[in-house]
């Protein structure tokens, strides 16, 4: 390699040293953090600074370069963040709004209706007949009295307590920051069986990628991926790419020798466990031993249960399984482990069709009956 390509690798186009170099990143990552925190955070959300606009532009010429965030959707998301009632210590509740290019601004002689309740608390606990008076413009009314004691009122719960007693109420997270979050997430949406979330950085910024098992072995096709996106939109975090991907299907090269049971015929019994370990809903309701919905993310398959569901089958005397790994690649000890691994994002298949046997395929070796 030349040398003046060597210095270039190593020392940048200034030539700077190890600890130079380690300065630089130190200072660029501090005015990121002041870019965030005043001209995002404080400016740009929450209004609470005025920048110049020559500066304005600099911290968001910035943050493009060294995050790829974009100003306008940094701060819906953060305005969406406080899209609540936030009522202070005296009593006194603010609503925020957008002004049309942070978040949508209301339009002129918008109306707004307001419910809530008031009270005195306990001392509104008042004993019968207590109430006698009443003001009021209306001259049909003209006197008030409660002929029963008032019951049911309770003071403001103290902020002491709601610190005890918050927790228990946001059980349901909103947000989706973590793997697990994201994945959790994901299995809400109601054609979703299972979702596995990883998190890769794809050379400027983080994405999301969603790996999905849909219910029912419906394909992860692009209009599922942007529905799936949609759904993950409210929950996405700031500065995540968010991808869906299809699972990663594993198919299976699987022999059983079969003994029947005398006085059985081996067709019918070979018939009868094609259907045992199919794809498809049995006639009973039950699922195939194959069935999509049996399978997920990181599932091995045990030689166990495929055992015992064959003999579960009329006519069976003893099985024995002669071949039990992976379709197309070589045998990696699975007979003698007595199961077949899975990967995070694999899930095994067996389609058993006979003109698509790289989807998996299980052969019976029948002997005995008739």
């Amino acid at each position: 390699m030349p040398d003046a390509l060597m210095s270039l690798l190593t020392g940048g186009v200034l030539g700077l040293g190890w600890w130079a170099m380690l300065a630089v990143l130190l200072v660029f990552t501090q005015i990121t953090i002041f870019s965030v925190t005043l001209y995002l955070h404080r400016s740009q959300a929450h209004r609470g600074v005025d920048f110049h606009p020559a500066l304005a532009h600099v911290f968001r010429f910035w943050l493009w370069l060294t995050t790829s965030m974009i100003t306008r959707e940094w701060v819906a998301i953060h305005r969406k963040h406080h899209a609540k009632v936030e009522t202070e210590d005296d009593g006194v509740s603010y609503l925020r709004f957008g002004d049309a290019v942070m978040g949508r601004k209301p339009a002129a002689g918008t109306e707004f209706k307001a419910d809530y309740r008031v009270g005195k608390g306990r001392s509104g606990n008042v004993g019968a007949d207590a109430i006698y008076h009443i003001v009021t413009d209306d001259p049909k009314i003209s006197g008030a009295r409660n002929p029963l004691a008032a019951r049911g009122g309770v003071d403001p719960e103290p902020i002491e307590q709601v610190r005890i007693h918050a927790p228990q109420a946001f059980r349901t997270q909103e947000r989706a920051v973590t793997e697990n979050d994201y994945a959790e997430v994901s299995q809400r949406h109601p054609e979703v069986q299972k979702a596995v979330a990883t998190r890769r950085w794809t050379g400027s910024w983080h994405t999301m990628f969603i790996t999905v098992d849909r219910k029912d072995n419906r394909p992860v096709n692009a209009g599922f991926e942007e529905t799936l996106r949609l759904f993950l939109e409210k929950y996405r975090l700031a500065g995540h790419d968010v991808e869906v991907e299809p699972p990663i299907f594993v198919p299976l090269d699987i022999e059983m020798r079969v003994c029947v049971v005398q006085g059985y015929l081996r067709g019918q019994v070979e018939e009868a466990l094609l259907e045992k370990f199919s794809r498809q809903r049995l006639s009973d309701g039950s699922l195939g031993f194959w069935h999509p919905d049996k399978f997920t993310f990181g599932q091995p398959v045990y030689l166990s249960k495929m055992v015992a569901a064959a003999m579960e089958v009329p006519g069976v005397m003893w099985v024995e399984v002669v071949k039990f790994q992976r379709w197309g690649k070589p045998e990696m000890g699975e007979l003698e482990d007595s199961r077949i691994v899975m990967n995070r994002l694999e899930i095994a298949r067996v389609d058993n069709d006979p003109n698509a046997p790289e989807n998996g395929k299980m052969e019976f070796l029948m002997e005995g009956g008739l």
